[in-house]
């Protein structure tokens, strides 16, 4: 199985990925031993992005849940990935039958976004951890928001974080970001440092804020709009 999930969700996928470059191949080199990772960094910071690369270059198979709240909601959505046959839909029924696929068939299970994991969900996944041929990707705004799977990622090996971009990268990224979204008409010096100031080297903010300007209602002839443009990147990361 080759893929799981449509990754058409990622947004900017035709832009390069920028100041990326070790951290693709520190997973890639994980995935293909099966080794378990934690992928910390801020909203906006490329974590699925990585993801996203990473596994293109191996071609692992895989399974992806987003956002993982309690067990009973990812046993439900591994069953289903996995296709396996339960004779109920609760916990108790969906727990042994998950472990006995991934034991059969083992997988890369991604969880993306995880926080404030209960220690029911750290003994499941601390059950996938240990059983080989499986590993965890599993990313983060950090250690600290993970819960009791903390426990789990103890190990700072473990832990890919991702930082912000160099100015040399984020410079870079800009221009990319301005070819995909053909922003040459506008006035490209103004808006390029002040975006560039206010990202503060956040790729994901870069893109959007990019994106956006894009967009006639943030355009002013040549010139864009900048503070409700920030305003509105800001709340997509925000929520």
């Amino acid at each position: 199985m080759k893929k799981a999930v449509d990754w058409s969700a990622i947004d900017d996928r035709l832009i390069p990925l920028a100041g990326r470059r070790n951290e693709v191949q520190e997973l890639a080199a994980a995935l293909r031993a099966r080794q378990s990772r934690l992928i910390s960094g801020l909203p906006g910071m490329g974590k699925t992005r990585l993801l996203a690369e990473a596994v293109y270059q191996c071609a692992v198979p895989y399974l992806l849940i987003r956002g993982p709240r309690v067990l009973h909601d990812l046993l439900e959505q591994l069953a289903g990935l996995l296709a396996c046959r339960v004779s109920g839909t609760t916990s108790m029924s969906l727990k042994p039958a998950v472990l006995e696929s991934l034991t059969n068939q083992p997988r890369v299970v991604l969880l993306e976004d995880v926080a404030r994991a209960d220690p029911r969900m750290y003994r499941f996944l601390q059950a996938i951890y240990h059983t080989p041929g499986n590993c965890l990707i599993v990313t983060a705004r950090s250690r600290a928001s993970l819960g009791y799977l903390g426990r789990l990622f103890w190990d700072p090996r473990e832990e890919i974080p991702l930082h912000p971009l160099k100015s040399v990268e984020a410079v870079r990224l800009f221009g990319a970001a301005v070819a995909a979204y053909k922003l040459d008409p506008l006035d490209l010096d103004a808006f390029r440092s002040r975006m560039l100031r206010s990202a503060r080297g956040n790729p994901g903010q870069i893109v959007t804020m990019c994106r956006l300007a894009a967009r006639p209602e943030y355009r002013q002839g040549r010139h864009v709009k900048f503070l409700p443009l920030r305003r509105d990147a800001l709340s997509a990361f925000t929520g």
